[in-house]
């Protein structure tokens, strides 16, 4: 599991467990490389 909140300017990491080092960066590449599609997202669903 782990667990990101968005700060304003990245996605900051506040929680990881059980995650392979090389999974985890895996997984933060994938986050930080469609931000700005998340924050879109997220927006468009919690501003209904």
């Amino acid at each position: 599991m782990a667990k990101f909140e968005w700060n304003g300017t990245e996605f900051a990491l506040v929680e990881r467990h059980g995650i392979k080092t090389g999974d985890f960066k895996k997984i933060k590449a994938v986050i930080d490389e469609n931000a700005d599609i998340i924050i879109a997202q997220c927006s468009k669903h919690f501003n209904q």
